[in-house]
């Protein structure tokens, strides 16, 4: 009998819900446990905290409020961390005291009101975004400074005009997946889930570009403007040029894969691409031959060639890889 109201005892004491262990018991064990590596305020400032590499975690640093639910900080403290100082204290604890003192962690360190709700989407999204994006697109979607400074091209500034009328969520999601051929931007598709990556594009969108995930971008440009000056190219002349200069960089296809495109960074434009096909139109062509582009192997063309031989190669770029009209006819 007594066996049989111990066994009951044990059962019940462990599905008893959190609350029946009082707020300070939970605070007396994360101060006997914890505080020493963690801090009494909860910052990763503990007495032992700072000779620990990696340091253990703040938990009231804004990466932990948008990455830790109650479910990830329950794991960590039954089961330890691999690589830091973090143990298990599965074998000391159980479920209802992990849960609590997670539970204690988060109300009191953290903001938060809740014990294991999982994350919205958006929270998952800006927790994805502060871990993986932040440090070179920036705190605040406008690319951080050293990476404005450093890398070239520059990461993308989501809360620029450009970027809303360049961007679709396709776009965002391709980019995030398979990365940014001839910039720092890397594939994330062995890190993220279809679902994370869905997650952190819609945070952007919503958060920096302040567009909601069924606006496409619209036309930067109006395609139909004509050279100025009067200028009217010729596609025959344009061709026999591009296919004996332009082609080693840009490809006989436009694609950005000629014979010298892997030797340059960033890699040379690629005309076929979607956002080519948004922005050049014939001035900015023109201007882009004309000028050269900065930080880029693309030379000013205009101390070699006349306006009207410029305005050729513009023309047949804009025809046969902007436009395609050109492969249509030869089809």
């Amino acid at each position: 009998m007594l066996k049989t109201i111990a066994g009951l005892f044990v059962f019940y004491s462990v599905v008893l819900p959190i609350k029946a262990m009082e707020i300070d018991q939970f605070a007396a064990i994360y101060n006997k446990q914890c505080a020493t590596c963690h801090g009494n305020k909860g910052n990763g400032k503990g007495r032992v905290g700072a000779s620990f590499i990696p340091a253990p975690t703040n938990f009231m640093s804004d990466k932990s409020k948008a990455r830790l639910t109650s479910a990830k900080i329950i794991a960590a403290i039954r089961d330890g961390i691999p690589g830091t100082a973090m143990s298990a204290y599965g074998r000391r604890f159980d479920e209802n005291t992990l849960s609590g003192l997670a539970e204690y962690i988060q109300q009191t360190f953290m903001g938060k009101k809740t014990l294991a709700e999982e994350p919205e989407p958006e929270d998952e999204g800006r927790a994805i975004y502060v871990e993986h994006c932040s440090a070179c697109h920036g705190d605040n979607g406008n690319t951080a400074v050293w990476a404005r400074n450093a890398l070239n091209p520059a990461p993308r500034n989501f809360t620029s005009a450009q970027a809303k009328a360049e961007l679709s969520r396709e776009r965002m999601r391709m980019s995030v997946t398979y990365g940014r051929p001839g910039t720092a931007m890397m594939s994330f598709q062995k890190r993220l889930s279809q679902a994370q990556i869905d997650a952190v594009v819609a945070f952007i969108r919503r958060t920096f570009m302040k567009v909601s995930d069924d606006v496409m971008p619209v036309n930067a440009v109006d395609m139909s403007l004509p050279f100025s000056n009067g200028l009217v190219g010729d596609i025959a002349a344009g061709e026999h040029f591009f296919n004996h200069n332009c082609y080693v960089c840009h490809g006989k296809k436009g694609n950005g894969k000629g014979p010298r495109a892997y030797f340059n960074v960033p890699r040379p434009r690629d005309f076929t691409s979607s956002e080519s096909r948004r922005i050049l139109n014939r001035p900015r062509l023109f201007r882009s031959i004309s000028h050269g582009k900065a930080r880029t192997v693309m030379p000013a063309w205009s101390k070699v060639l006349t306006e009207q031989q410029i305005a050729d190669v513009a023309e047949y770029v804009f025809q046969a890889f902007v436009l395609q009209t050109r492969q249509k006819k030869k089809r």
